[in-house]
């Protein structure tokens, strides 16, 4: 008898035990399936900065790209509307042309978490010195084969924002890379 209620209760145990396993391998499935779709090469097609009552576009981007990997991303892109200037000796330019160049580009990468809605950069290698281990925010939508990343917040790594934090954020618009 004693031994028939242990079976008993062994069997129940194993049923609990294999019920919530599976509960938990769902929800890693459904985590795994957002973060499957967001993962791959993404090129810029337009970029927006919105204010409360202005909204400045970008509409035909320079080229772009923001690359999420299973746990790292590359963002690189161009914030200006017009061409980017070539220096006139590729090997040697001036430090006109490098502070051109510089000012006309923008590239971070590292690590990123994620929710069903945000995705959170922290970066390892930055444009700006110093900005390594700061982080960037921003809401996501995926649709077909565009992505909508707003960039709504940024914390520097000694834990201030900076002076454009509240008063607008930057739409991008991508669409993935074949």
């Amino acid at each position: 008898m004693k031994f028939k209620f242990l079976l008993s209760l062994s069997a129940l145990f194993l049923f609990f035990l294999i019920g919530f396993s599976s509960c938990k391998s769902t929800q890693t499935s459904i985590k795994t399936s957002k973060k499957s779709a967001l993962i791959g090469s993404w090129e810029m097609v337009e970029v927006h900065w919105k204010t409360k009552d202005t909204v400045y576009s970008i509409p035909k981007a320079q080229y772009g790209l923001f690359i999420f990997e299973e746990n790292r991303y590359s963002i690189m892109w161009t914030p200006i509307d017009t061409l980017r200037t070539p220096f006139i000796n590729l090997s040697k330019p001036t430090d006109e042309e490098k502070m051109a160049g510089f000012s006309s580009v923008v590239f971070n990468g590292g690590t990123y978490t994620m929710t069903d809605s945000t995705v959170t950069t922290t970066a390892l290698i930055a444009k700006v010195p110093g900005f390594e281990g700061g982080k960037q925010l921003y809401r996501y939508t995926i649709k077909g084969d565009l992505l909508r990343l707003v960039f709504f917040d940024e914390i520097y790594p000694n834990g201030k924002k900076p002076e454009w934090y509240g008063k607008y954020v930057t739409e991008f618009v991508m669409r993935k890379a074949k």
